[in-house]
């Protein structure tokens, strides 16, 4: 193919100098003009969170995620350009994202501790594009590097660390994929987090409901203030859980009851698996503010979990969401079309009345 191409290239010259001879000049330099355009249009290069300049396809029209974070933000952006998943989606999860996705093959991920990254299923796949989203750790530069190279495949990381950052990390990937739909996320993340700030801003500290986030099978486990995952229950409230060490893994900070119960929250959300189906029966719970009052509640956890788990852009409704918890006289919506306008447009489904209840169970006043 490539002598056929410069052969005609020669061809194509010896016609031009022919031509020239009988005024026909420009025809030579429209060649050699054209023949680099072809070239530079096949790729572009573009400037990652970590500063590495990485060539990539002109246009990218197929797509593998780093890790389960990059995956859940690829699927609210271009699904139908993901090759593979890093990670097995659930039913339930497959009844919000679509259930073709199920089809895809799996790679496993790159971080993360389990060593499951199948390079060889990810090279058979063909992606253009390896996307690493999340908070960047020292060695990442020389990991890309490295995994560029052995795959042959460009990789490109996003930094993406708190609620923040969702809007500039759509407009990263608004530019890499040439997504309108990026953008259009973009522009809601930083509505969103602007309308909370507001809100928030004109409410006294003092005034502020004093909260926990409560988590593990026994709901003393806590996302601590400060930690990489309490940012929406930082935000918006007196986060009363302090430690000298906040977690940023999923779990939280192991706390105990006895501690929880000196902070003694007037307001505790707890993680959907948790205890908030029996902890009103719980006699070692029942003199805690929250729960004498009834001003307990479970945080939504479909497909996403809203606040943590992963600490990703499923914290834009998540955000909204205890936001209006929190101050539900200061917004003049219904909680309803918020949560319906989100589901539409992150995860291009139409969210039923059956399934807005399920979704908000123990998750609003009654």
């Amino acid at each position: 193919m490539r002598r056929r191409t410069f052969l005609s290239v020669v061809a194509a010259l010896a016609v031009a100098v022919s031509l020239g001879a009988c005024g026909g000049a420009p025809a030579a330099q429209q060649v050699d003009d054209q023949q680099p355009a072809a070239e530079q249009a096949a790729t572009r290069v573009v400037t990652d969170s970590l500063g590495r300049e990485v060539e990539i396809p002109a246009e990218v029209e197929r797509i593998a995620a780093s890790g389960p974070v990059a995956q859940q933000v690829l699927l609210t952006v271009a699904p139908e350009k993901m090759v593979g998943l890093s990670g097995e989606l659930t039913d339930e999860q497959l009844a919000y994202l679509g259930e073709d996705l199920a089809d895809l093959p799996v790679f496993g991920q790159i971080y993360g501790g389990k060593g499951d990254f199948n390079k060889e299923a990810v090279a058979a796949a063909d992606p253009q594009l390896i996307i690493d989203i999340g908070e960047a750790k020292d060695s990442l530069v020389e990991e890309l590097d490295t995994l560029q190279e052995q795959l042959g495949i460009p990789c490109v990381h996003i930094d993406s660390t708190d609620l923040h950052s969702y809007a500039e990390l759509y407009d990263q990937l608004a530019e890499i994929l040439d997504s309108e739909k990026a953008s259009e996320l973009a522009d809601y993340c930083r509505d969103a987090v602007a309308e909370v700030e507001a809100v928030v801003a004109e409410v006294p500290e003092g005034e502020r409901p004093r909260a926990a986030y409560l988590l593990g099978d026994t709901g003393t486990n806590a996302m601590a203030r400060g930690g990489f995952q309490s940012g929406i229950i930082d935000m918006c409230s007196e986060n009363v859980v302090v430690v000298d060490d906040p977690s940023s893994s999923g779990k939280g900070n192991e706390i105990g009851l006895e501690q929880i119960a000196l902070w003694d929250p007037e307001l505790i959300v707890f993680v959907g698996d948790s205890i908030f189906d029996t902890v009103g029966d719980e006699p070692a719970w029942a003199e805690l503010s929250a729960i004498k009052s009834g001003n307990y509640f479970r945080a939504p956890s479909e497909p996403y979990n809203w606040i943590s788990m992963p600490a990703s852009v499923n914290q834009i409704i998540g955000l909204q969401w205890y936001a209006r918890l929190c101050y539900p006289d200061r917004f003049d919506d219904d909680l309803r079309d918020v949560v319906g306008e989100y589901y539409q447009l992150f995860y291009g489904h139409d969210l039923t009345d059956e399934e807005y209840d399920a979704l908000m169970r123990g998750a609003v006043r009654e």
